[in-house]
């Protein structure tokens, strides 16, 4: 009887996100302040979280889960000066110099902004206006669609993230000029707003998950940031002094697994395609039942032998 040995190569035992970025979020849960959290973090991983676009975000709320009760620290907290950030934080969707593309008409004292007759103008950004999202899944001016009910600048943020990529970024005078015709002559909320917020490992990411209620700006000077249990992991301004568990940023190890599968009595050929796929199907579902994450396996090698039977 010829027999078919298979290798498997589990070569994913981390998620994408942390293939990738080779890092993940360690959560730990003795209550601490914001900033013996930050020491504790650079002392044991490489520091407080910080999270630069939605798939760091759900790495880290798959990380947190119910395992808090109230709020967990994460590494934003309150600089000293202003800055103007797009809501699309990831760095490959912007060219050199595209992220200061900003055609001002009016600059005041609020902090979002809205596009009317082709330029921007700062904006309240609890004020309720029609928006603009985008939509990386489409090609040309698809990508870009008017939202009929007026929203604060948050909730048309969160609306734009749910159900399409974000808040529209105006990257060059095409995009300005696109967002016009698609706005139609409207005042727009697009995805510009400023606040004085930064990173502890001084990442310059405009990310950004507040729950709907919080101000871009506060007076308070003590402000740290935390996820919130009651806004679903959310993000509030919390006072720094205050005691909660924390989410460090730490180095991971890829950890390549080999497994051997042979046939014990059985017809299936291992051959087939569909059957390899099947089998790989299988293990993912097993792996995930227990691993955070998304796992990746393939088929590395093959060997055949014969057995002679009675």
């Amino acid at each position: 009887m010829e027999n078919v040995i298979k290798f498997m190569m589990l070569t994913g035992l981390c998620s994408v996100y942390q293939c990738v970025h080779q890092h993940q979020y360690v959560l730990y849960d003795t209550p601490k302040t914001w900033n013996e959290a930050q020491s504790f973090c650079r002392e044991t991983c490489i520091d407080l979280a910080t999270m630069e676009d939605m798939d760091e975000i759900q790495m880290a709320l798959q990380t947190v889960a119910d395992r808090y009760t109230d709020a967990v620290w994460i590494g934003l907290h309150r600089g000293s000066t202003l800055k103007w950030h797009w809501s699309i934080a990831e760095k490959d969707f912007y060219k050199d110099g595209q992220k200061d593309n900003l055609k001002w008409g009016y600059q005041g004292g609020d902090n979002c902004a809205v596009l009317l007759n082709g330029a921007l103008h700062t904006y309240d950004c609890t004020s309720n206006r029609l928006s603009v999202c985008f939509d990386r899944r489409k090609q040309g001016a698809a990508q870009y669609v008017l939202i009929p009910e007026q929203m604060t600048w948050t909730a048309s943020r969160d609306f734009c993230r749910k159900n399409y990529t974000d808040l529209v970024s105006l990257r060059n005078d095409t995009e300005y000029q696109t967002v016009q015709n698609v706005a139609n002559g409207k005042i727009v909320f697009v995805g510009l707003f400023r606040d004085p917020w930064q990173w502890s490992d001084l990442t310059d990411s405009s990310m950004r998950y507040w729950r709907e209620s919080q101000l871009m700006k506060t007076t308070n000077s003590e402000s740290c940031v935390a996820m919130m249990k009651t806004e679903s992991g959310k993000w509030g301004d919390r006072k720094c002094t205050e005691e909660h568990p924390f989410l460090c940023k730490c180095k991971t190890k890829l950890q390549f697994v080999k497994l051997r599968i042979s046939l014990q009595h059985s017809t299936l050929d291992l051959n087939d395609a569909m059957v390899q796929n099947n089998i790989l199907e299988k293990m993912k579902q097993k792996l995930s039942a227990s691993i955070n994450g998304i796992i990746r396996l393939s088929w590395k090698g093959l060997r055949k032998f014969k057995e002679h039977g009675p």
